[in-house]
This record gives structure tokens, C-alpha cells and sequence, in this order.
């Protein structure tokens, strides 16, 4: 519920807090770009059509000039601020090697993040460098 609210006025993923004009919910600022829980069951509360990966995944669909990423690339990092404990907050350093998927491939550059091939569906793992990239 709380990704309806906070989504409005996200203009950059961004991990360090709300922008200015980003949405709350229930007075509550958001902690940077949020994700929604999905699931891919066309039956249950949470199906995304993205979802084809299986329940359980959090998902954010993302509005991006790709002109303005590194050669179609870009890094990012889950966090779980905003959630009760015992959520371990920021994700660990990952190592990406390449990605399955029908796009694929491997990144460009190295990094500590996820990263993230722009114009595409890209699935990623809680602290793991498994990566899954498809057409959207």
C-alpha cells in the first residue's frame, strides 16, 4: 500500500531518503525509491504482469532516459528501511557475473551494486549476484 503513496513526486532512484515533493503515507516520509511486493499468481493480491519470476519478488518499474546511464547500464542496491526489525537494512556488496534471461549478458563495468540493464526486466537477488535480464 505504502508504494502508491510514496511513488508520486520519485523523480530519480535514489536510496537516502524522500525528494522533495515525494509522497507519505501515513505522515511518513519514504526512505528513497520504493519497491511493491509481487507475486506472478493472476489470482492473488500483489500480481504484477512483470512477475513471471514467481511470489515473493518486490518489484519497481522505473521511468529512465537511458542517454542519461553508462552505456545503457546502472547500479542500484536494495535497502529495507521503512520495516520493522529484524530486517537487515542495507543489502550486502554483491559481485554480478553474467545474467540469465533472453537479453542477458554481462554489465560493462564492474561494481559493488546490482546493475541493471536500462529499457529492460531485470530480476535481481537479496545479496547475491544472480541476475535475470528480459525484454519487457
Amino acid at each position: 500500500m505504502e508504494y502508491q503513496y510514496w511513488s508520486p513526486g520519485d523523480n530519480y532512484l535514489d536510496f537516502a531518503g524522500p525528494e522533495r515533493n515525494q509522497g507519505r503515507f501515513n505522515n511518513q516520509p519514504a526512505s528513497g525509491t520504493p519497491l511493491v511486493w509481487s507475486t506472478n499468481d493472476p489470482f492473488a493480491l500483489g500480481y504484477q504482469k512483470y512477475n513471471k519470476y514467481g511470489k515473493g519478488f518486490w518489484l519497481v518499474e522505473l521511468e529512465m532516459d537511458c542517454s542519461r546511464t553508462e552505456n545503457g547500464w546502472f547500479e542500484l542496491k536494495a535497502s529495507s528501511e521503512g520495516f520493522s526489525k529484524p530486517w537487515p537494512g542495507w543489502e550486502n556488496d554483491v559481485r554480478q557475473g553474467a545474467c540469465n534471461g533472453a537479453i542477458g549478458g554481462y554489465a560493462p563495468f564492474q561494481s559493488i551494486n546490482h546493475i541493471a540493464k536500462c529499457g529492460a526486466v531485470n530480476v535481481f537477488y537479496w545479496g547475491s549476484g544472480g541476475c535475470t535480464i528480459d525484454p519487457v
